[in-house]
């Protein structure tokens, strides 16, 4: 009995540690801080577009207790932290902390959005500017939406031939007119001029005929 009772003390033993280990590596796994280089390998500098620090820190999800890393030369470039609105404006008239030396790391100690800018000549209005979202310990990363498909635009109907409109019916020929169809019954009186001419011609051929048969007998009976 004292045998099998010592077996069972010597099994909760086991299994308490485990727990405990457990519950460790899971506190480590939650409480582990993550340090993010701004920019990357570029750095905090002019960025080579606009966008291009928005677009870094929107492909990152920051947490309570994150750090970020600013590496940056202090003979051309500083760091301050500022309001949204000086964000916004990039000016930096009353900001709320200024950062000289490099690399400067910060903590990410309040949840909300933090925003930083270089207040030297026009470096904010190029791009250095960096707004971050910090979000709860606990929080995921939300998924990333799947891109919307897009159907592709419906093809017109093919014209019809003859440039005939679609949907209407082609126009009913006109009734001929009146010269027209005198023209096609041969009562056109220009189609009756070539006649009338082959009528004058005969019928002048004919008179003179008549008149020269006088004067040949009268010619015939004077010789």
């Amino acid at each position: 009995m004292k045998m099998l009772l010592q077996q069972h003390q010597k099994g909760f033993a086991v299994s308490f540690s485990a727990l405990l280990v457990l519950l460790a590596m899971s506190w480590q796994c939650c409480c582990a801080h993550n340090q993010y280089i701004v920019g990357d390998s570029a750095g905090w500098v002019i960025p080579p577009y606009p966008t291009y620090y928005t677009n870094w820190s929107h492909n990152h999800f920051f947490r309570l207790g994150d750090f970020l890393e600013f590496n940056f030369d202090p003979k051309f470039y500083n760091l301050m932290e500022v309001t949204q609105y000086e964000y916004e404006h990039c000016t930096s008239m009353e900001p709320l902390k200024v950062f000289n030396t490099t690399p400067a790391i910060i903590q990410l100690n309040q949840r909300g959005s933090i925003f930083f800018v270089c207040s030297i000549s026009n470096y904010c209005c190029l791009g250095q500017k960096l707004a971050v979202a910090v979000h709860q310990r606990n929080q995921t990363k939300p998924p990333s939406p799947s891109p919307s498909r897009i159907s592709p635009p419906s093809q017109a109907p093919a014209p019809p031939p003859n440039g005939t409109a679609i949907g209407h019916s082609p126009p009913s020929p006109l009734p001929p007119s009146p010269s027209d169809s005198n023209g096609s019954d041969g009562n056109n009186p220009s189609s009756n001029k070539p006649n009338n001419a082959v009528a004058l011609l005969v019928g002048g051929t004919s008179l003179s005929v008549h008149l020269l048969m006088p004067l040949l007998l009268l010619g015939f009976w004077l010789f």
